[in-house]
């Protein structure tokens, strides 16, 4: 048991170190990008910046751009994962948590205080990423398996299926607000913290929702002659 122990300690270890290896080529291939654009800089200039060989890079990544993105499991860190899941422990399987939205809010927050690039390296990282055709495809795969990837930590916080209806709409209404408040947030000359403009953008979404009365269930389709004979 001890020898089991061992192994699965020296495996988490072993990940840990990967993860942090596959973050630090991300952050490095964001950081030349936004300073000379995706064309700019060879695979061997991104190695030397991290430190790497080239052999080690393609152990992590198949090509450049793909490093750029990044890997949506390498977006939320651990320790942020566990504290959003803990926080849904109260309800489990009837309902989404009355939480939900406030630690989203601390979510994200704690995400953009630890991001790696200034609010001006990020706007010129949009920028490159905007203007290579070639990423768009890669932009659109990683934002899905990004989706898929949060839907799995939704639902494990919340006690659902993955492809619950309301975990998928959550998925939904949470990705709008941050395409709406990002560009918010980096916006030349906006002074407003980003904790502020996620929770004014959330508080009016659930603003909208409650004001409406719902939506009446569809009338059944009348019934044939035949049928109701």
């Amino acid at each position: 048991m001890i020898e089991s122990a061992s192994d699965d300690g020296g495996a988490g270890l072993r990940e840990r170190k990967r993860r942090a290896t596959r973050i630090a080529i991300t952050e490095a291939a964001r950081a030349l990008t936004a300073a000379h654009g995706v064309g700019g800089f060879t695979v061997e200039e991104l190695c030397e910046e991290v430190g790497i060989s080239r052999r080690t890079f393609f152990n992590y990544f198949p090509a450049k751009e793909d490093a750029i993105l990044g890997s949506p499991v390498d977006e939320i860190p651990e320790d942020l994962v566990e504290r959003f899941v803990a926080g849904g422990s109260g309800t489990r399987g009837d309902g989404l948590s009355p939480t939900l939205l406030a630690d989203f809010v601390d979510l994200a927050t704690a995400m953009m205080d630890r991001m790696a690039m200034t609010r001006d390296e990020m706007s010129q990282l949009q920028s490159a990423v905007a203007a290579e055709p070639r990423l768009l495809h890669k932009v659109l795969h990683g934002t899905q398996e990004a989706e898929n990837h949060f839907a799995g930590v939704l639902s494990r916080r919340e006690g659902l299926d993955a492809d619950d209806p309301r975990i998928r709409l959550m998925i939904g209404v949470l990705n709008a607000v941050l395409q709406r408040v990002g560009p918010a947030f980096f916006t030349p000359g906006n002074t407003r913290p980003y904790r502020e403009l996620i929770t004014e953008a959330l508080n009016a979404v659930r603003s909208v929702f409650a004001a409406v009365d719902p939506v009446p269930a569809l009338p059944s389709p009348p019934r044939s002659p035949k049928e109701s004979a």
